[in-house]
């Protein structure tokens, strides 16, 4: 028996959330928290043990018992977690932003979980467990996952946890499972795509479920605080505008269901203006993404074409637009 790869040493639990400890294997394992234990029989490869919502605090330890072997998990606390996914400008590390090298700063109650990527291109993969934000690693950080945490945990003196899930030039369709958008009557050819779909490089991770079963699912059912959803640059066609809400709508609904979150709140980043690409396609996701905010249940959109640059496509400007997510979160 074993652990997902998310539970080591270092690890935030998301405070009010079912504390929530799974794995994989065969037989019967012995989990303690804050003073409990469950003790949990794997049914069909897989098991799961639950602990009552905390408040914050910390540290704790997590023991769990295996037949042959026992891991010991040192230095958890209960705090916010959030999930930062999405495409490049999600990506986009604090070392290439213009953020002010003051912002650059240890706080050993900010932690980050990589999940595993299909472009082995990052420095944290899962086998890293959390890591700290120590002030000579964060510049490696998704820039806007490190400097939203850090506002959060620092104006609530709490332990913030992000886990990062995220490719660059990835589709929406990638994230969603697959067959999703034929159920919704969702089928666009392939003459009316972004050419982001067909573009080589990208090839890996632009089928329909790909990144939702590689990514995603390696994250869920993690409990949360909150995810941040920065992605559309890849599905700016016309005719991809047109349904970019729905898609959007049909994602925030796997997350929820499979984090086992009907209220899961998400903030959703308008992608900035980029005036090389500023056409109906483009336009039209930028809308999708508003409306978002105002037909989906508990999710609200965050603007950045006013505080970000125009003619990049990452634009670099990422402090002001991490203090707009954060501030979604702190009211």
């Amino acid at each position: 028996m074993q652990a997902n790869p998310i539970f080591t040493s270092r690890m935030v639990f998301a405070a009010g959330q079912p504390i929530r400890v799974y794995g994989t294997g065969e037989g019967t394992a012995e989990v303690s928290f804050a003073g409990e234990t469950r003790t949990v029989t794997a049914k069909e490869g897989v098991w799961e043990a639950e602990f009552p919502p905390m408040a914050y605090g910390g540290p704790y330890v997590l023991t769990m018992k295996f037949p042959g072997g026992e891991a010991v998990l040192e230095d958890v606390y209960v705090g916010e977690v959030y999930l930062m996914a999405g495409q490049s400008n999600m990506q986009f590390k604090l070392k290439e932003s213009n953020s002010p090298k003051e912002l650059y700063r240890e706080n050993r109650l900010l932690r980050m979980f990589s999940t595993e990527r299909l472009e082995k291109s990052d420095r944290f993969t899962p086998t890293d467990g959390w890591v700290t934000a120590e002030a000579d690693t964060v510049g490696d950080w998704t820039a806007l996952g490190y400097l939203a945490g850090d506002l959060i945990s620092q104006r609530k003196q709490i332990a913030v946890g992000i886990i990062t899930c995220y490719q660059g030039a990835s589709v929406i369709e990638s994230w969603l499972p697959k067959g999703l958008l034929a159920e919704h009557g969702i089928a666009l050819p392939p003459e009316v795509l972004h050419g982001d779909h067909f573009y080589h490089e990208f090839a890996l991770w632009k089928q329909e479920g790909t990144l939702y079963e590689f990514a995603l699912s390696q994250a869920a059912p993690f409990p949360l605080t909150g995810v941040v959803w920065y992605q559309g640059e890849s599905d700016t066609s016309e005719e991809e505008g047109k349904v970019y809400v729905k898609e959007l709508e049909l994602l925030i609904e796997t997350m929820r269901k499979d984090f086992r979150q009907p209220r899961l709140p998400v903030a959703v980043v308008c992608i900035a203006d980029f005036l090389p690409r500023s056409d109906g396609g483009w336009r039209a996701v930028q809308e999708a993404q508003v409306k978002a905010g105002e037909v989906i249940p508990y999710v609200t959109t965050v603007l950045s074409a006013d505080i970000c640059e125009t003619d990049q496509i990452h634009p670099p400007t990422k402090h002001l637009l991490a203090e707009r997510i954060a501030k979604v979160f702190l009211e």
